[in-house]
């Protein structure tokens, strides 16, 4: 299953071929494929990243390996991450579902894929007459069925989950430094978000 990353005008899109089962693990490591492919050099002055992600499969709420490794790549980046999950039986509503997936269909439309690279070459010819143009990678990963998160990290799950609806909308923030305890940076909230997914 394709991941696929958008701007919010929806000019370039960044999708991800996976190789392997689809995992939260590979979900996470999307949105850090994303940021060092596109979103830094597009988002640095925005503050973070807003995820908006499907109720179930492996980016759903129900999904700890999702938020573990999500937590992983706050951490890595040095920005917080958002999430926001469309409530169940919602995903329809998702935008990327209506100006993007249909393209993407069109493109392999009547051609038989015989491998993967020959999807991402045809994913890659992917443009609109309004713009869209799609960047498309294989992972150079492959992802495995029957990944635990650590305890350690259900024990003490650092998710700041909001007052309403909780469980669908929870955001990790990167740890400040220890170099500068006093600083005002540890009360350093964020005011812009980026929509990559």
């Amino acid at each position: 299953m394709p991941r696929c990353h958008e701007r919010p005008s929806l000019e370039l899109v960044l999708n991800d071929v996976p190789t392997g089962a689809d995992t939260g693990e590979l979900a996470a490591d999307a949105v850090r494929r994303y940021w060092y492919r596109m979103g830094q050099s597009r988002y640095s002055g925005g503050g973070g990243i807003l995820a908006l992600a499907d109720c179930g499969g492996s980016n759903g709420y129900r999904v700890p390996l999702y938020r573990e490794r999500l937590h992983r790549v706050a951490q890595l980046l040095g920005i917080p991450i958002r999430v926001a999950h469309l409530p169940p039986y919602c995903s329809k509503y998702n935008p990327i579902d209506h100006r993007l997936f249909c393209h993407l269909t069109q493109a392999i439309s009547g051609r038989l894929v015989e491998s993967l690279s020959w999807m991402q070459l045809l994913f890659s010819k992917v443009s609109t007459r309004t713009g869209l143009r799609v960047i498309c990678e294989l992972a150079r990963k492959t992802y495995q069925t029957g990944i635990k998160t650590a305890a350690e990290f259900r024990q003490n799950e650092p998710t700041e989950r909001d007052e309403t609806l909780g469980q669908f909308n929870y955001c990790y923030q990167h740890e400040i430094p220890k170099l500068f305890p006093n600083s005002s940076l540890a009360s350093w909230r964020t005011v812009q978000w980026v929509t990559p997914i």
